[in-house]
């Protein structure tokens, strides 16, 4: 399916940028992210997403580090599979769209592993021309609802 390798390549590469971080539960704070794609074949690639957060006066600290593949089903559907540095796994399906310079991906939640507090969650990654912006909510047993957590911007280092 030569359409996969198409959505790929302007993803891969090494992303780097600031977001920020909250939720009814916490909080707000900054972060530092560093997100990589790799192909691994024409439909699946490999990420590594790493968030080093910033404490209140302090130097920013590793607080998140996950890695997983997204790959495209033979439906066209797209399926992200990830493990995380605390223990929690994630399946999410989802879609893509291409507009213009935009590419969408939207993924949700389809099994939570290892972390009972999990509910539900989204992620979106949108690449508008050199930008790439991620966005993450969550619902947990604490916060009944889909609730935004995490929003990034980042560029193509």
């Amino acid at each position: 399916m030569t359409i996969a390798k198409n959505i790929w390549t302007p993803l891969l590469g090494k992303w780097q940028g600031e977001g920020q971080g909250y939720f009814p539960t916490i909080e707000k704070f900054i972060y530092f992210e560093t997100l990589t794609f790799v192909q691994r074949d024409a439909m699946t690639v490999h990420y590594m997403q790493t968030t080093e957060k910033q404490y209140p006066l302090q130097p920013f600290e590793t607080s998140h580090w996950e890695s997983g593949f997204i790959r495209m089903l033979t439906d066209g559907s797209l399926e992200l599979i990830n493990a995380q540095s605390g223990g929690r796994g994630e399946v999410l399906k989802g879609s893509f769209t291409q507009a213009d310079a935009e590419l969408k991906l939207t993924f949700h939640s389809h099994a939570q592993i290892n972390d009972p507090r999990m509910v539900d969650t989204t992620r979106t990654f949108t690449l508008q021309d050199s930008t790439l912006t991620y966005q993450m909510e969550m619902q947990t047993t604490a916060v009944d609802t889909l609730t935004p957590h995490l929003e990034a911007k980042l560029i193509r280092v």
